[in-house]
């Protein structure tokens, strides 16, 4: 049986106004069918946080999972512990670590898509493993803590850090061009921050040192009175004294000497009553922590310096200032150019314990 032209033209619009009404009017199956794919619909973001999805980057999914593993990671690296941290700085680190994660999966797509990208040598890698070896008392001792980061085995470590490699040679690419510092910046920091370049007064001291913590302030400050008598009458050396009597565990087997201080090195309820002494006086003084005999042995004081003296630190510290902001740049410039391919779903607080 034929259909006739006009029943299939009725057809064929029936159908197109289905498909009309599907997509722009009610939103049928067929319209949420494509917003279930598409990354920024209600549909997908309900969806997303079902699965525990915190984003999706270039169509690919960052978990909470993952950032939690990577926050946990991120202070494993640094020495850290996750379980000597508060909930205020978990979070904070978490935070950092999902912009972290979308940073790194916006690189590395263009790292993979470079072919003149430098890649990770085995004796690079390698160097980061004894480095991270060396804050632990043995290699059974990391690779116990390493599983507890989520890290099972050491190429796994390896491919985590060669990936961490690889992003920092892709910046510092990118970075090096924009790093210079001429001698005219050079020469405008120095007149601007003369003062603050100049070499401050220094003391050379030695000191032998008596906690007040849980004991009677006057008792110990009456060792401190008989250590300085004996030391006047010569009865025993300074270095005697701090070696039998300091509590301080760092200077006492150096003859009780903190070397050559400036005022910024030391508490202020320190420093203060040290530079006000005498040189070769010995003195006895109280801080807040306790009570001190000291002796001031020399004194340097303050100096300005020439711009040749200190042009090698301003450049330093120029250039990193540089680094900062010209990495800053690329990270904001690099999200900028793939906004519409970064969707961020949920706050990193919502499902991570």
């Amino acid at each position: 049986m034929k259909i006739s032209f006009t029943a299939r033209l009725l057809v064929y619009c029936g159908v197109l106004l289905y498909v009309a009404l599907d997509l722009y009017g009610f939103a049928g199956p067929l319209r949420k069918a494509i917003n279930r794919r598409k990354s920024d619909s209600p549909e997908f973001i309900e969806e997303a946080k079902k699965n525990g999805i915190a984003a999706m980057v270039l169509g690919r999914p960052i978990t909470t999972s993952q950032v939690d593993r990577a926050a946990r990671e991120r202070l494993w690296l640094e020495g850290k512990s996750w379980q000597d941290t508060t909930p205020e700085q978990r979070t904070l680190v978490r935070k950092a670590v999902l912009v972290e994660l979308t940073d790194h999966q916006l690189i590395r797509s263009k790292i993979a898509a470079n072919k003149d990208a430098a890649r990770a040598s085995e004796e690079e890698i390698s160097e980061r493993i004894k480095q991270l070896l060396a804050r632990f008392v043995s290699r059974e001792d990391m690779e116990q803590s390493m599983k507890a980061q989520g890290i099972s085995t050491e190429e796994e470590l390896r491919l985590r850090l060669a990936a961490i490699i690889e992003m920092e040679k892709y910046l510092d690419r990118q970075l090096q061009p924009l790093l210079e510092v001429s001698d005219e910046e050079v020469r405008d920091f120095y007149q601007k921050h003369q003062a603050a370049l100049t070499v401050p007064e220094m003391i050379q001291v030695r000191h032998v040192f008596w906690a007040t913590l849980d004991k009677d302030s006057e008792a110990v400050k009456a060792l401190a009175e008989q250590a300085l008598a004996v030391y006047q009458k010569k009865e025993k050396t300074f270095e005697q004294l701090a070696k039998e009597s300091s509590e301080d565990e760092r200077s006492k087997t150096a003859g009780g000497q903190l070397g050559w201080i400036r005022k910024d090195r030391l508490p202020a309820d320190v420093t203060e009553p040290l530079f006000a002494m005498q040189k070769n006086q010995a003195t006895v003084f109280r801080s807040k922590l306790g009570w001190h005999l000291a002796e001031v042995l020399d004194r340097k004081s303050a100096k300005p310096r020439t711009i040749e003296e200190c042009a090698d630190e301003i450049r330093r510290s120029l250039s990193d200032q540089k680094r900062r902001e010209a990495l800053q740049n690329i990270r904001i410039a690099i999200r900028q150019s793939h906004k519409e391919h970064i969707h961020t779903y949920i706050t990193v607080v919502e499902s991570m314990p």
